[in-house]
């Protein structure tokens, strides 16, 4: 009926373990999921999917990457537009480090927008086009080329 202090603290100490016990497995657990993410995010990237292609033996590898971007706007009989580039030179060459060689590079032009307005003071109107650019790159395995005999 009435626990003596040595059986109830006996039974704290358990309830501690067990809760500690808990703690370490939603820690681990956790600590397995931020890993995978990681994992995930680095498959995912230029790099990552380089190197699975890699490893499966594949003897071609494409990968697409924006290398710029126009933004534009029309409004109130106005236009403006703002231009960025990033250059993919060293993802390109971090793919080379890894076995890969570049065989091809394409570009397009993507549209993703286009608004219009009204010109004042004259008739017709204004249009702005906002896209990217994506370069389109191919390398071939290195480590598959024969030698020549």
């Amino acid at each position: 009926m009435f626990k003596s202090s040595e059986e109830r603290e006996a039974a704290r100490r358990e309830r501690e373990a067990a809760q500690a016990q808990a703690a370490e497995k939603l820690a681990e657990q956790e600590r397995q999921a931020a890993e995978e993410r990681q994992r995930a995010q680095w498959l995912a990237s230029p790099q990552g999917a380089a190197t699975t292609a890699m490893e499966a033996g594949q003897a071609f590898f494409e990968i697409q990457l924006q290398v710029g971007a126009h933004t534009g706007n029309a409004s109130f009989g106005a236009t403006d537009s703002r231009r960025t580039v990033a250059s993919s030179a060293a993802i390109l060459g971090e793919i080379e480090k890894l076995g890969w060689r570049l065989e091809h590079a394409g570009y397009y032009f993507m549209v993703t927008g286009e608004t219009s307005t009204d010109r004042v003071f004259v008739s017709g109107e204004a249009t702005v086009i906002s896209g990217v650019t994506v370069g389109v790159y191919l390398f071939r395995n290195t480590r598959l080329e024969q030698p020549a005999g």
